[in-house]
């Protein structure tokens, strides 16, 4: 029972947010942090009790607290027993109602005290109001993180044996990460299957007779048939000069002028994923970042002594915006720039996903009057930039459309009909906030105009023609994903949603199925493998359409018009039969032969490719006779890269000689270690650029016990050490390129200044010194004698 004049307490899953919301809330509320979520699914163990989901029991869920939670949890009780009311204000989405709810279950709330709140901006109004209308926890929300999670689960759980089992020991595979990797895999079979065609293009600059005014223009038809590649004169050199060479002698002739005008519209304010593409294409942030910095902003900072959060929730694929902060744009626009740069009524966008949650708000400033320029000093680069974009992006959405003189000119050239295009700007509307920020995640789609503003001219009018210029030209392969068009790929195909984006990105990546080289995605060898068999064997997990139709059940059951048990009942029973019958049926995946020149470091004999969880590698063919192998030529001729930047080179045991992998320590430290562990322990070090440390070999044996010397790594770099430690601690320095660096003698005897015992030379991170012989009982240290001293 709460104590007379207790505090309400609030509670959100962010500290920094706590900070925030304590500050202006004032000594009334108490604002406490679960630090994200405090109950999830088992993490250990084996079989059913692994899962952590009964599925005979209608999918009851089994959740522990999670590892080192303990003491939050206490505190929060603590916290609890002491409060008037409890509020429960986790993010506004499903995982935040599964995380007040979790909450709810964990401490043990009582029902007549616990209220639910939301907000989609950080800042006093928000909050307040969020206070003033909280409800209860919707469950249809929670059971929807539920059936999600559940899903995600039973696929993992249950797909990941069946690839130990025919692929390789310790690989995984997703519901959500899996159609992720089939699109890059089938572009990727796009861009090897594609032929390039040869095809050209004639541009005319024409003149006209009166002020030799110019004219860029483009052949367009010619013998009244479209002049591309159908056309069979504009595939070879031979057709081309066949084209010109009937010019030849023939004036242009103006045959039509066209003019009207045309608007172009501001964009939409961001949703996740435009933000997303938008940021990974202007700013080169990944997925990941652009949602680490937009939480950032999102919890809010002090501005000019007020805290407050700066953008509103950034999960969300609605691009509706709350009237009140319309009318503060419109107010604030106007006043900057004038009546006619506002439009009679506020612009109405829609969003182009079906699902979008148009409950949701679009990511906005939660107030425009904090421009960039007033907030820099108080946020680091980083979130200044993506600020930046976001600012501009909302303020130009509220702003009127452009407006171009457009001027189209055909012009007869013979049997050829040139095309010449010009735009003049009328009134530059919402471009007049900032030209060059217009941050349009299409901004691939635009094309610049050669010819800014044509001259005046009439029909039948008689031009020159000052210069016919051909142009080779080859059609292009499908271009790669990057991050903007993955993220962009996975919305229209509706697999995912906004909070997931970012994460099956990351996971595709840490699982080495994709590689990024110059921000594009590759399918690597694994990736490509895992794919074709999930595909053969489970063809709805990797299905498109299964998919998005089953993100479009989650949001019924969001919707309360499906039950979740039902959902989950409805796909499992039928895939884990699927899991059955592929596991008794499918022969573990071999690998294939492999094409290249390279053969066995061990035998000569050919290779295959083979699989493991650091990806594929180049195996005899003999195996397990002989256990040659070979580091798989680079993907696309260059070293793997995994999602932090590290890269996994050429590194050769120098203990057997055999291929070492890229492996990661418990304490994040990168280092090599030898494919034939634990039979072989050998390891490489990597420096800070994430290269491999190769120890020189040296011919040398110990000065003390005559053991031979081996070459060591210690943070000070490179050195020998006695194979006999630790009897034997003799040590001796290395110089860069290998040599053995001696120690400097003396040429007469130095004496201690407080002791006076002799001094001995000794090597420290700065290079050699003079130290005390009674060390560690004097611990007088001099710099090495100059030659002048």
């Amino acid at each position: 029972m709460s104590k007379s004049g207790s505090k309400k307490l609030i509670i959100v899953e962010s500290p920094h947010k706590a900070t925030i919301i304590q500050k202006f809330l004032g000594k009334e509320f108490k604002a406490m942090a679960s630090v994200g979520h405090i109950r999830d699914l088992p993490k250990g163990g084996r079989g059913k009790k692994a899962l952590g989901i009964d599925v005979d029991n209608q999918f009851a869920m089994k959740y522990e607290i999670i590892k080192g939670k303990e003491k939050r949890i206490q505190e929060l009780k603590n916290a609890v027993a002491n409060a008037s009311d409890i509020y429960l204000a986790p993010d506004p989405d499903r995982e935040g109602e599964a995380i007040a709810w979790h909450l709810s279950e964990a401490l043990a709330l009582p029902a007549d005290r616990v209220k639910r709140i939301t907000y989609t901006s950080v800042t006093k109004k928000a909050v307040t109001e969020a206070i003033e209308h909280a409800r209860a926890i919707n469950m249809d929300l929670v059971n929807a993180q539920q059936a999600r999670r559940a899903l995600d689960r039973l696929v993992g759980f249950s797909l990941s044996p069946f690839l130990w089992q025919k692929v390789a020991r310790n690989l995984s595979a997703g519901r959500v990460q899996s159609p992720a990797v089939r699109i890059i895999v089938e572009r990727d079979k796009e861009i090897d299957a594609f032929v390039s065609q040869e095809y050209w293009s004639i541009k005319a600059h024409l003149l006209t007779q009166k002020e030799s005014k110019s004219i860029q223009s483009v052949l367009t038809y010619f013998d009244k048939k479209k002049f591309g590649l159908e056309h069979p004169l504009a595939t070879s050199k031979a057709g081309v000069d066949e084209v010109l060479t009937s010019f030849q002698g023939q004036q242009p002739i103006i045959e039509s002028v066209e003019k009207k005008e045309s608007q172009s519209k501001p964009n939409a304010p961001f949703t996740t994923s435009t933000l997303q593409q938008s940021a990974n294409i202007y700013l080169r942030y990944s997925a990941t970042r652009t949602m680490r910095i937009a939480q950032k902003l999102y919890e809010g900072v002090e501005v000019e002594g007020t805290p407050t959060g700066l953008i509103t929730y950034m999960r969300t694929d609605s691009v509706s915006v709350d009237p009140q902060a319309v009318t503060e744009a419109r107010t604030y626009l106007q006043e900057r720039f004038g009546q006619e740069y506002i439009p009679t009524q506020a612009p109405k966008y829609s969003s182009s996903n079906k699902n979008a949650q148009e409950a949701h708000e679009a990511i906005r400033p939660t107030d425009i009057s904090l421009t960039p320029e007033r907030v820099k000093p108080h946020l680091s680069n980083d979130e200044y930039r993506l600020y930046e974009m976001i600012w501009h992006r909302f303020a130009q959405s509220q702003m009127s459309p452009a407006r171009y003189a457009n001027t189209s000119l055909k012009i007869q050239l013979g049997r050829g009909l040139f095309e010449a295009k010009g735009r003049q700007l009328l009134f530059e509307g919402f471009l007049a906030l900032a030209k060059d920020k217009r941050y349009d995640e299409d901004a691939d789609a635009n094309s610049n105009e050669e010819n800014d503003r044509l001259p005046a001219v009439e029909v039948k009018e008689v031009l020159t023609t000052k210069e016919l210029t051909p142009n080779q030209h080859f059609t292009k392969p499908p271009a790669r994903f990057n991050e903007a068009s993955l993220v962009k790929s996975l919305e229209k195909e509706g697999i995912g949603r906004p909070s997931t984006y970012a994460p099956i990105i990351q996971t595709i990546l840490e699982r080495g199925y994709v590689i990024q080289k110059e921000r594009s995605f590759y399918a690597t060898e694994l990736g490509i493998a895992v794919n074709q068999l999930i595909s053969s064997s489970f063809s709805n997990i990797v299905d498109l359409h299964f998919t998005a139709s089953m993100e479009e059940k989650l949001d019924l059951v969001e919707q309360g018009k499906e039950d979740w048990v039902a959902l989950l009942s409805e796909f499992y029973f039928p895939f884990i039969k699927q899991i059955e019958e592929a596991s008794a049926n499918v022969a573990p995946l071999k690998g294939r032969p492999w094409e290249g020149e390279e053969r066995c470091p061990l035998c000569g004999e050919g290779l295959v490719v083979r699989y493991s969880k650091a990806g594929a590698f180049l195996g005899c063919k003999n195996y397990p006779v002989c256990k040659g192998v070979l580091t798989m030529p680079g993907q696309q001729g260059d070293a793997v890269e995994d999602a932090n930047g590290v890269k996994q080179e050429e590194v050769f045991c120098p203990i057997c000689q055999k291929q070492m992998e890229l492996k990661k320590s418990r304490f994040g430290q990168y280092f090599y270690a030898c494919s034939d562990y634990p039979i072989c322990k050998g390891t490489v070090s990597v420096d800070k650029e994430g290269k491999p440390i190769i120890l020189p070999k040296v011919d040398k044996t110990c000065d003390k016990c005559g053991k031979p010397m081996v070459a060591k790594m210690s943070r000070q770099g490179i050195f020998l050490a006695c194979s006999g430690y630790p009897d034997c601690q003799n040590t001796m320095a290395l110089n860069k390129d290998g040599t053995i660096e001696l120690a400097p003698e003396l040429k007469e005897p130095v004496n201690c200044d407080k002791c006076n015992a002799p001094m001995v030379v000794k090597r420290g991170p700065r290079g050699w010194f003079l130290a005390c012989s009674k060390y560690p009982k004097c611990r007088s240290t001099k710099p090495m004698p100059t030659e002048e001293s």
